[in-house]
């Protein structure tokens, strides 16, 4: 039988994770499903093993290629007194290093398809004396984080709501399912979207959830097409809402052998979608990865990585704007130094600060950089600036922008021993503070994720690994006052390895966490919510079953408290699924 791939996506009102009872939807929530599509091309299956394109594409300009390690690699000799401490996850094609496995006895052969972030989580231990190409595997997949919480001094009210517990299946079955994303309106609506793919062409596919009625029926995105007898390649759909409960989808196109080009629609209540355009009239080079934000006040921050041929680098480049009011001409951010940069991340701040953080591989130094530039609306973008110290490898660059054009630079970087997580904060008119390291304690910490700051708030969370076993820790971070200590996020029953963390503010002081847990037999995704000085409640199983393929969970959140999470499952069943919490 086919393992097939479901994207679930979960609809949340923030209620304590798992007080209430699960129950089954309501008739009438789940649309009906279309017809099972076989592949397009001879002996395809719905689920591709292959690494992110975007890592591929960078190998091939850098003249590298791919290493994986086998099963039982033998650990870097700088990390072999550390292993019997910690070991963050590996999620790939093969299991992690033996010393980092040591006495797990679970060592196994793990594949998943994780366009973007999620695909190929590399131990951050190869990261140390590793070749070239290893190194740049180990850093190519990234992780997320989790956000800041209500109290009792929020308006939304969270009492009386509880899970659904049996997802919706939309999507068409025996295709295969990639990238999910959602976005929550305002007024509790959502849009989930994803790829399909037939092996031949790839297709854009999006639901639209309504708290009265339920998820629609899974419908096409119509796109422009130039070549129709041509390859089809959809990839990376971002969709972000606006305050008007109107939703922005932006995504990479290419036909053929034509460059990848950034391409955008809109969709209205009660209209619908509008046609497909391009974001940039006059394309400046191939995009490889996208990131979309946006602002208070509506205006759309949009990050993109292009190789460019004039520094014959993979740069990060920029434009701002809104379909309304047009795009501003695109414009490179990056450092005019040789290298590649990878996985732009973008963070706005309530008052419409901006800062994008990246990792670039240095070619002068061989080794990753965390990279980052910042915007204000009276200088525009700043010069960009490396953060992490020279002659150490940095990666998994994480920005928070905050209130009055503050900023927090989080980083992952390279100890004698252990991966270790640092952090510098900017204030206007001082600079950039002295690197703060937020974990003391023995273990490896990286790949953090902080959610967007809300009334000068963000929370930071990251996978500590130690003694065989990664759990999620965090930190509140207040840019008035600095980090508050330590919190612990509670696993789930028999969790062993947690692993790509995301998670939203729904107020200031309260915050949603969902990621993917690593358990005996495959892969479940759980939840848990946090309350600023109360912690962490306990965690939830939000998927129904384990499957080695299932990961790459996102989530969103309303001004209502209305939350969406979305993650591609593996199960027996295909097709997408939408589970709602109400």
């Amino acid at each position: 039988m086919r393992n097939t791939v479901v994207m679930s996506v979960l609809v949340m009102g923030l209620l304590a994770c798992g007080d209430a009872p699960p129950r089954p939807p309501p008739p009438g929530f789940c649309p009906e499903r279309p017809a099972a599509v076989e592949p397009g091309r001879p002996g395809q299956v719905p689920l591709r093993v292959r690494p992110p394109e975007r890592l591929e594409a960078w190998r091939a300009r850098v003249g590298l290629a791919r290493t994986p390690s086998a099963v039982g690699a033998r650990a870097p000799e700088r990390l072999e007194a550390g292993s019997a401490r910690a070991g963050l996850a590996r999620v790939g094609s093969s299991g992690a290093p033996e010393a980092w496995r040591a006495g797990e006895g679970r060592a196994r052969a793990l594949s998943v398809e994780a366009p973007e972030h999620f695909a190929s989580w590399r131990t951050h231990a190869e990261l140390s004396r590793a070749g070239t190409s290893e190194r740049l595997e180990a850093w190519s997949a990234r992780t997320g984080l989790s956000s800041v919480a209500p109290s009792a001094q929020t308006a939304v009210d969270l009492t009386g709501r509880s899970w659904w517990a049996t997802p919706c299946l939309v999507g068409t079955p025996g295709l295969e399912v990639a990238t999910p994303r959602v976005a929550v309106t305002e007024s509790g609506r959502a849009m989930a979207v994803w790829t399909e793919s037939d092996g031949l062409d790839a297709w854009l596919w999006a639901s639209e959830y309504t708290p009265t009625t339920g998820w629609s029926s899974a419908r096409k995105v119509d796109l422009f097409r130039e070549l129709p007898d041509d390859e089809l390649r959809v990839r990376q759909p971002q969709v972000v809402a606006d305050g008007e409960g109107r939703v922005l989808l932006m995504w990479l196109q290419s036909e053929g052998s034509t460059a990848t080009q950034l391409w955008s629609a809109r969709h209205v209540p009660g209209e619908g979608w509008s046609k497909a355009d391009r974001v940039l009239a006059h394309p400046l080079g191939d995009a490889t990865h996208l990131e979309l934000a946006r602002d208070a006040a509506g205006g759309f921050t949009v990050i993109w990585t292009q190789f460019d041929g004039d520094t014959f680098s993979e740069n990060v480049w920029t434009t701002r704007g809104s379909p309304a009011t047009g795009w501003e001409p695109a414009r490179r951010i990056d450092t005019p130094a040789p290298g590649f940069s990878l996985a732009p991340r973008v963070s706005v701040s309530s008052d419409g600060h901006v800062v994008v953080g990246w990792d670039r591989f240095d070619e002068l130094e061989g080794i990753p950089v965390a990279w980052f530039s910042r915007w204000t609306p009276s200088e525009g973008w700043s010069a960009a600036e490396r953060l992490s110290p020279p002659g150490v490898d940095g990666f998994y660059a994480e920005p928070v922008a905050g209130p009055g054009g503050t900023a927090l630079a989080l980083w992952s970087g390279l100890g004698e021993v252990e991966v270790e997580l640092w952090a510098r904060r900017f204030v206007p008119g001082s600079g950039w503070s002295t690197p703060e390291r937020l974990e003391e304690v023995l273990g490896s910490s990286g790949a953090a994720q902080a959610t967007a700051e809300r009334e000068g708030r963000t929370l930071v969370v990251w996978p500590r690994a130690r003694d065989g076993v990664t759990r999620l820790s965090s930190r509140p971070f207040d840019f008035a006052r600095g980090f508050r200590p330590r919190e612990d996020v509670a696993p789930p029953p028999k969790g062993l390895v947690a692993l790509d963390p995301r998670v939203v503010s729904v107020s200031p002081w309260e915050s949603l966490a969902v990621w993917t847990q690593e358990v005996e037999g495959g892969r479940r995704i759980a939840a848990s919510r946090y309350v600023l000085g109360r912690g962490w409640g306990p965690a939830t199983w939000l998927d129904t079953e384990t499957s080695a393929q299932t990961g790459f969970a996102h989530v969103a959140v309303g001004a209502r408290g209305d939350a969406v999470a979305t993650w591609l499952h593996g199960g027996e069943v295909p097709g997408v699924g939408l589970s709602v919490f109400q």
